[in-house]
């Protein structure tokens, strides 16, 4: 189903930079890792501040005239429990941007994105781990003439399956559907992920993050020629690979943590292909 809107798209940035990743602190594990199907107890929490950098001088698809594109945001992310099995998260994004095109020239923008608030809700824990989870993405933080954000509502629901295999770490899988209330195409989500301890203080962590499009966009066109890095109908699989560190419990940075996140486009149509690096600082409570 697709919603219908009068106002028109406008581009956001690095949309897959931030982030769906969410570090709890789980039972199977003894540090705090990323697994999305967890739902955190009442009171407890995380949040994660990252810088991100990202380049990119290939595009998948027929865009003969682009050169480069480079972009750079901070993010932040927080999931608090609020008890009988229940969670609710966000995202918020400053980003900037700039383009270059052989024909159009050099563009670009700065300032706040889209914000994004969730729920999630856990309906088991064994013999594997069932959520469900619903999204809602809003424009308020921006003018629709910034050209940081899409100026439209989305909303999404997904299923969220993970499974601890105790000293091998865990394996988690999400699928969803995205819905785009305004010109772009609607989306189907889906993400497969890893994760383990290396000791009590380094884990690692790798993902396959893809959206396929479900080809109903309002425009005639693919390309938003404007920003690259969010076009109104397209294929992408994104390859993450973070490894982070935790503070030792008996230290006076107990809670904290530190971790390095690199991602890099593997396959897809009408996007960039680039390398994606963030630095986070996260906390858990």
């Amino acid at each position: 189903m697709k919603f219908k809107k009068d106002h028109n798209e406008k581009s956001y940035i690095l949309k897959g930079i931030s982030f769906s990743a969410i570090a709890l602190s789980i039972s199977f594990a003894s540090v705090n890792v990323s697994a999305g199907a967890w739902v955190g107890e009442e009171g407890s929490g995380y949040i994660k501040l990252g810088y991100a950098d990202y380049t990119s001088s290939k595009y998948r698809g027929n865009n003969p005239t682009f050169e480069r594109f480079e972009g750079q945001n901070t993010s932040l992310y927080l999931e608090h429990g609020l008890g009988n099995n229940f969670s609710i998260y966000g995202s918020l994004l400053h980003q900037s941007y700039e383009q270059e095109d052989s024909v159009t020239g050099t563009s670009s923008a700065s300032g706040f994105g889209d914000t994004e608030v969730g729920i999630r809700y856990q309906w088991q824990a064994e013999p594997f781990v069932l959520s469900t989870s619903f999204l809602v993405k809003t424009p308020f933080l921006y003018d629709e003439d910034d050209g940081l954000g899409n100026n439209q509502e989305d909303y999404e629901a997904k299923i969220l399956l993970g499974k601890g295999l105790d000293k091998f770490g865990y394996i988690g899988a999400e699928v969803g559907y995205r819905v785009r209330t305004a010109e772009p195409s609607d989306e189907y989500r889906y993400l497969l992920e890893y994760g383990f301890n290396v000791n009590k203080n380094i884990y690692m962590r790798a993902k396959l993050d893809g959206i396929l499009s479900a080809e109903n966009a309002d425009s005639s066109t693919s390309i938003n020629a404007a920003n690259l890095s969010n076009p109104l109908e397209f294929d992408s699989g994104k390859f993450e690979l973070a490894t982070g560190w935790n503070f030792d419990k008996n230290s006076s940075l107990a809670g904290f943590g530190i971790e390095l996140t690199f991602t890099r486009e593997i396959y897809g149509s009408n996007i960039l292909q680039g390398n994606n690096i963030q630095f986070g600082i996260t906390k858990v409570y």
